[in-house]
């Protein structure tokens, strides 16, 4: 019989269950490939967690389309059009669901195409990046190859996923992930205004960007902030750095504080954040390098630009990511409210010295 409950992680205060009515479920075929992944996979999940399974098929079949589709046991199901993408059904008497996908090796082949695509095009930018939305990866489905378990078919398993690179994954991720200059701007004209409240809720946004990104740094591929502090507990990283970040992200900062003192607390963390991020990106193989990334940024200025402190002010943000001994982001705060520039040893006008102003839409100088 097959059997995939050796796989799981163990979870506490998790129900049993009968391994045969949960894979009733799946509506196998032989030359399937049957990959386990999720939650109870990777260690993240609780009692009421679901079974995460995919289905890979050869070629689709009746199991792909809505009208035959085999769903008279199933709670709902998930189409595309007439394509059918996934089944949900509950286990009785449980917290426990299974959730089942249904691809084709042709529509895996193609995702894992498309991401290669898109990992090469994220390592030409140095912002960050929402290019997901038109890249037609599903990040969720990518991050699973990552580490999911072939239960049935391993062999050919293996060899469709021969290109999945986990560091590849990751730096796609961490790039559509880590805290940007719009937002940290935005939190400055609300503190300008003295808005702290608003400020409160941009400061909490930017730094659980910056440490999903410091996740992805370490390796990990899945983008969900659910589990976030979860994942972070697993680095080795400081454990005063990983507790304040829980106790802030998840319980907020309290009646009685003051909202602005809270804001510059989730800045300081955020700074803590970057520097582990530096020192964690030199390790990452598939991360951009520091002299490359400042490469790139120093492609996108050029000597006609119109100098003022609002570029200083982004630059001195955005090199944050690789480049130690800026001002703090407390500083930088001040400086934004100010309109002024913060200090800082980065040769600005060095590095657009004779380059000229970008021509289309690459923000890149010649």
């Amino acid at each position: 019989m097959l059997s995939f409950r050796t796989h799981l992680a163990a979870v506490r205060g998790m129900d049993d269950f009968d391994e045969e009515a949960v894979l009733a479920k799946i509506h196998l075929v032989d030359d399937d490939i049957l990959m386990l992944s999720g939650s109870l996979v990777d260690g993240s999940g609780t009692p009421s967690s679901d079974f995460d399974f995919c289905v890979i098929a050869r070629s689709q079949d009746e199991r792909f389309h809505r009208a035959t589709f085999p769903r008279e046991q199933h709670m709902r199901y998930y189409t595309s059009g007439d394509r059918v993408k996934a089944s949900f059904d509950y286990l009785p008497g449980s917290l426990l669901g299974v959730d089942v996908e249904y691809w084709t090796v042709q529509e895996v082949s193609a995702l894992l195409d498309a991401h290669a695509r898109l990992y090469a095009q994220m390592r030409t930018r140095a912002r960050k990046s929402s290019g997901f939305a038109a890249s037609a990866v599903d990040f969720r489905v990518l991050s699973r190859l990552t580490y999911g378990v072939p239960l049935t078919n391993a062999a050919a398993f293996g060899e469709l996923t021969a290109g999945v690179r986990p560091g590849e994954v990751a730096y796609t991720a961490f790039r559509a992930a880590v805290g940007s200059y719009p937002d940290f701007r935005d939190l400055a004209g609300m503190w300008a205004q003295g808005d702290h409240a608003s400020a409160l809720i941009a400061a909490r946004k930017l730094g659980v960007d910056t440490f999903r990104g410091l996740t992805h740094v370490h390796g990990n591929t899945n983008r969900n902030p659910k589990y976030l502090s979860r994942f972070l507990d697993r680095l080795p990283l400081p454990s005063e750095l990983t507790l304040r970040f829980a106790e802030l992200n998840a319980l907020g900062a309290g009646p009685r504080v003051d909202a602005a003192d809270v804001v510059l607390e989730w800045l300081d963390l955020v700074d803590l954040a970057f520097a582990e991020i530096r020192a964690g990106r030199e390790k990452a193989e598939a991360f951009v390098g520091r002299a490359d990334f400042l490469g790139l940024l120093k492609e996108e200025l050029h000597e006609s630009m119109t100098w003022n402190a609002e570029i200083s002010n982004e630059y001195c943000f955005r090199a944050r990511e690789v480049e130690p001994g800026l001002p703090p982001l407390r500083e930088l705060l001040a400086a934004l409210t100010a309109r002024t520039a913060a200090p800082h040893h980065l040769p600005l006008r060095e590095w657009a010295k004779d380059r000229t102003a970008p021509v289309g839409e690459n923000n890149k100088s010649a």
